[in-house]
């Protein structure tokens, strides 16, 4: 079952990447990101003057994955019914997850490598001290950060079934998630209501965790911080499967593919 599953997921990257080569790929999934880390940095350089720019490129680096995460994944039912297969994944005795974590795979992978390569080119050109960087436990924090996204982007994915604008919802949501992951300004700035509101989305605990990677340690509150963004993703996982488990029992009640 397992070989199946990762033998279906790699079919999946290949008809999402297929397409591109080697320089494409680089220019479309990598340079774009690079550009808009630049973006975002440059206006904090020129801002902020004689600040260090280290948590700026580490906090847009990580905020690159949502457009991998939330867009492709969550994207998944509006591509399928597009392409005219969603009768038959809704009829299919297959877990609609499952359908749903062949893109999750791939999303993962791409978003780590795009994530460490923006960091790496951005912190070369604004000049981060790499020497001082536990590389360890920046990447549990990359990790952490993508299994997360992935997981919110299962749960929106479903959504498509409920209403027929989609690309507004994943828009909304990849704003907020910009806006509370801390990547351009501390969340501490944000009216406390607005704080604990950071504690639902993605990135804010695995940025946070990724700042402690600068010159420090494997300490308890990295820990407390990668563990609580883990236990967030499973949540959005678990959500996932509950609601689509009910929409899957509405649909055989009324004999309809949406809600709306």
């Amino acid at each position: 079952m397992m070989q199946r599953f990762f033998s279906q997921a790699w079919l999946n990257a290949k008809v999402h990447q297929g397409g591109l080569n080697l320089t494409e790929f680089l220019a479309y999934r990598v340079g774009i990101s690079i550009s808009t880390l630049l973006l975002y940095v440059l206006i904090a350089q020129y801002t902020t003057e004689g600040v260090d720019l280290t948590a700026w490129v580490v906090g847009n680096a990580f905020a690159l994955c949502v457009y991998e995460c939330i867009f492709n994944i969550g994207g998944t039912f509006n591509a399928e019914r597009f392409n005219g297969r969603l009768r038959a994944i809704m009829v299919s005795p297959t877990s609609k997850l499952t359908v749903i974590m062949y893109n999750g795979i791939s999303s993962i992978v791409v978003g780590f490598l795009t994530i460490s390569a923006a960091f790496i080119i951005g912190g070369l050109i604004f000049g981060v001290q790499f020497s001082d960087i536990n590389f360890g436990m920046f990447v549990l924090a990359i990790l952490a950060a993508a299994f997360t996204c992935v997981g919110l982007g299962l749960f929106l994915a479903v959504f498509a079934l409920i209403t027929d604008s989609m690309y507004l919802v994943l828009n909304t949501l990849a704003m907020l998630l910009i806006i509370f992951s801390g990547a351009n300004f501390p969340v501490s700035q944000l009216p406390v209501f607005a704080q604990y509101i950071a504690n639902i989305f993605p990135l804010y605990r695995s940025v946070a965790a990724a700042n402690l990677s600068m010159g420090g340690n494997f300490s308890a509150e990295f820990q407390q911080l990668l563990l609580g963004e883990i236990a967030l993703g499973l949540a959005y996982y678990l959500a996932a499967f509950v609601l689509i488990k009910v929409i899957e029992r509405i649909a055989i009640r009324k004999a309809t593919l949406e809600m709306f």
